[in-house]
């Protein structure tokens, strides 16, 4: 691989910048159009009890399940709306997606006013955040999802993105019990 272009590196900035506003107005639109939404699952990510904590003993038996890897116990604890891998992997992501909009607005409209350290500290955070995530999500959370066909079919389908109450059940019992309403068309 060589150098690139002046001419492709300031286009490739140009599409970052759009991309990091697009970025920004998706999860600000999140927040100020759906707050209720956004706080439930905030809600729901900030619950952790002795179940969350006992997922991890066998990472929710996704190794023994996909792998035939013997890990923990065979049981797993039952779980709320999400599994306490969910849980942290999604703060995970929730942090750095904050991270990378405050630091990235820094990094371009306030970089006359940083000093060179803090402003190579942001840039080298900036871009290790974003490929942390990057890698969180091409190798956990994307494979994850596709393993199950009930949140794959989720992924596609047009509309409110609801799963049934019986997958619903299988997956996050304590959720189910605890706050869905079983809705019965005649």
């Amino acid at each position: 691989m060589g150098d690139i272009s002046d001419e492709t590196a300031n286009l490739m900035m140009v599409w970052h910048l759009w991309l990091g506003a697009l970025f920004t107005l998706n999860f600000v639109g999140y927040v100020l159009f759906a707050p209720e939404r956004f706080a439930v699952t905030l809600k729901n990510l900030l619950e952790w009890d002795k179940n969350t904590i006992m997922w991890f003993r066998n990472f929710g038996g996704y190794p023994r399940r996909f792998f035939k890897i013997p890990f923990g116990p065979v049981e797993v604890p039952p779980q709320g709306r999400y599994n306490g891998g969910q849980k942290m992997s999604y703060l995970i992501f929730l942090a750095a997606v904050v991270y990378l909009i405050a630091s990235g607005w820094l990094l371009w409209l306030g970089a006359p006013l940083l000093g060179k350290t803090v402003f190579y500290w942001l840039f080298i955070t900036h871009v290790w955040g974003s490929f942390i995530v990057t890698a969180m999500v091409t190798c956990a959370h994307i494979p994850l999802a596709l393993l199950s066909m009930e949140h794959f079919k989720g992924i596609w389908r047009i509309g409110s993105g609801d799963i049934s109450y019986e997958a619903a059940e299988h997956h996050a019992p304590t959720w189910v019990k605890r706050d869905v309403v079983k809705v019965v068309e005649k």
